[in-house]
């Protein structure tokens, strides 16, 4: 085997086939303290493109002189070392996908060095066939996002799983409720101790994590706000833990939002903590509210697990004949009502809480639609033509008429007068009128027919 040319520096490398006539070619490249790392290809062109890939990753600072750990064990070290930012929740998924669609396949075993993005795709593309195609993207995401660590802490010289083509994945349908069948449900829960919970769904499109994170303080009943900044969520806080119960902030910056409401809400949720506060009284030490202040919790106090309210929601659907939709679909039916009620697209967006107006036209554009029919609609009929109305033909001559007298002779600056024909100046237009959230939509009042 060839030796290492004398004086040759650190970085630098070379190509030979070995043993001569054999068509078996190494690409090798010298390291520190005289050590060196070599890869056998098949060919020439191939020996001389790896030793361009390794004087790359050498000079990225990617150590060559120890072997490189396998897509799983970096996944290991990823969750272990590099993800302690992630949210519990956010980092309990990571681990659940890495585990049920990463370490069976044959890519797990791959060294990072040694992963080609074909690989990935054949991966992506077995996944197809088994798993809804949300699921794949989803599980895609997180491997990429587990290389992309790799690549900035120079683990391999760039990611692998990017630009790899992924299923199709038809944007899920909503199914908002009717107003009528908002009051069919409204009046299906009046009386139960999360009437107010399903209120605040429907009035101010909150989500299910920032309903069951709410807490007192966050209510403010002098000055009739409401305020959104966190979500209950559950999850392993330790690695050999039990899944536990925690607080953590909102789902995106933009879901902090502070909503007024209306005396109606206000009432409801006066109402719900008084009776919460007489369950806590007859309770006394076995009230078991970690914090001591959620403003929605089970009988005994403790933070409602998420399938309980949901049992519950599916039953009252099927009770009152309405259809089996999902309980986010209750943050649709807001948002659907509110458009329709004319509300500007920017001020639903902020109510919902979605980072800019355009998330919001993209999931709603069916109501954009039904609310740009009923304006055309509106404007249409107030300018139909009645018998009252005439036009007069282009032949005819013009009606007699006096001219109205200059403004200077009626005494009036011209920079206060109307236009000819008797129509405000822009100074004289009436100032614009914004709806509040708490008047965004019709009152949800049960037995309530809507204006």
């Amino acid at each position: 085997m060839p030796k290492r040319t004398k004086g040759r520096a650190n970085g630098e490398g070379s190509i030979y086939e070995y043993p001569k006539g054999s068509g078996i070619w190494f690409a090798q490249i010298m390291l520190e303290n005289g050590r060196s790392k070599r890869r056998q290809v098949s060919s020439q062109r191939e020996a001389r493109e790896k030793l361009r890939q390794l004087q790359a990753e050498y000079a990225q600072g990617i150590n060559l002189a120890v072997q490189q750990p396998t897509l799983i064990e970096w996944c290991a070290i990823w969750l272990e070392t590099f993800a302690t930012n992630l949210k519990p929740n956010i980092k309990e998924d990571y681990a659940f996908v890495i585990k049920r669609y990463v370490e069976p396949a044959s890519i797990a075993k791959r060294r990072l060095d040694k992963l080609t993005p074909a690989e990935v795709q054949a991966w992506v593309n077995d996944l197809a066939k088994k798993i809804a195609p949300q699921t794949v993207r989803n599980a895609h995401a997180r491997l990429h996002k587990a290389l992309e660590v790799a690549v900035h802490n120079n683990y391999m010289q760039r990611n692998v799983a990017s630009g790899i083509e992924l299923p199709p994945n038809a944007r899920a349908e909503i199914h908002p409720l009717n107003f009528q069948q908002v009051l069919l449900f409204l009046d299906a829960v009046e009386g139960h101790r999360w009437a107010a919970l399903y209120r605040l769904a429907i009035n101010l499109g909150m989500r299910e994590g920032e309903l069951l994170g709410l807490v007192r303080p966050a209510l403010d009943f002098e000055a009739g706000t409401i305020r959104i900044f966190q979500q209950l969520r559950r999850a392993k806080l330790q690695q050999d833990g039990e899944r536990e119960f925690f607080l953590q902030v909102t789902k995106t910056k933009a879901g902090e939002r502070t909503l007024q409401l209306d005396d109606d809400l206000l009432d409801i949720l006066q109402a719900h903590l008084a009776h919460q506060d007489e369950e806590r009284a007859l309770l006394g030490d076995r009230w078991r509210d970690p914090w001591g202040n959620l403003v929605f919790t089970s009988e005994t106090g403790a933070p409602i697990h998420v399938s309980c309210l949901l049992d519950h929601f599916k039953s009252v659907l099927k009770r009152s004949g309405l259809p089996a939709i999902r309980f986010h679909d209750l943050r649709h039916t807001a948002a659907t009502l509110i458009l329709a009620d004319g509300v500007p697209l920017v001020t639903v967006s902020k109510i919902l809480g979605h980072s800019s107006p355009a998330v919001t036209a993209q999931i709603y554009a069916h109501a954009l639609d039904e609310s740009k029919s009923s304006a055309i609609a509106g404007l249409s009929q107030k300018l139909r033509r009645t018998p009252d109305r005439t036009t007069q033909s282009t032949t005819q001559s013009p009606p007699k008429t006096h001219p109205a007298p200059h403004d200077r002779k009626r005494g009036i600056p011209h920079s206060e007068a109307g236009a000819g024909d008797g129509t405000r100046t822009r100074t004289g237009l009436l100032p614009t009128v914004f709806k509040t959230v708490a008047s965004a939509i019709s009152p949800l009042r049960p037995g309530v027919a809507p204006q």
